[in-house]
């Protein structure tokens, strides 16, 4: 018995079918390692947040978390990989685009907005502000700094 052999349709129905084929197994193999680390920063299982905590006065009590204002001493709330040695928070305000006040401290530290001298403190008004959760790190012989996440604020002046 002899074998008919393939149409020109049939030929090209099994290239589409290869193909298809083909292009399923790529997804699958980006897709896998994706769905595998969604949610895990450096294998250590939690997402790295941070977020305005409060306003602390002299005395460290806590106030009104919504409204900061020059002058200010503001905290953070974090979470941050067990994997990162030593996170630290930076404060940048910035008025019209231009940066008037910048300190950078540990995670548990309060910040005061405008700090003790600044272009901010010197000038007043009002700010919009960035918080950003980073770690130093070596690279190259060459010392570098990763953001981890950050939260954005306005203040008053």
């Amino acid at each position: 018995m002899q074998v008919p052999s393939p149409t020109a349709f049939e030929r090209h129905e099994r290239r589409q079918v290869a193909a298809s084929v083909l292009v399923l197994g790529l997804l699958a193999a980006l897709i896998v390692p994706a769905a595998t680390f969604a949610g895990k920063s450096g294998g250590s299982g939690v997402t790295p947040w941070i977020g305005l905590d409060g306003i602390v006065d002299d005395s460290g009590a806590r106030l009104d978390v919504t409204d900061p204002n020059l002058g200010d001493w503001v905290t953070f709330s974090t979470v941050v990989p067990r994997n990162v040695n030593n996170p630290r928070i930076e404060v940048l305000c910035s008025q019209g685009g231009v940066l008037v006040y910048g300190a950078a401290g540990a995670v548990d530290e309060a910040f005061q907005l405008g700090g003790g001298s600044s272009a901010w403190k010197d000038a007043g008004g009002a700010a919009e502000c960035r918080a950003n959760l980073f770690y130093f790190s070596w690279k190259a012989n060459t010392p570098s700094s990763t953001v981890l996440a950050s939260t954005w604020f306005s203040a008053g002046g």
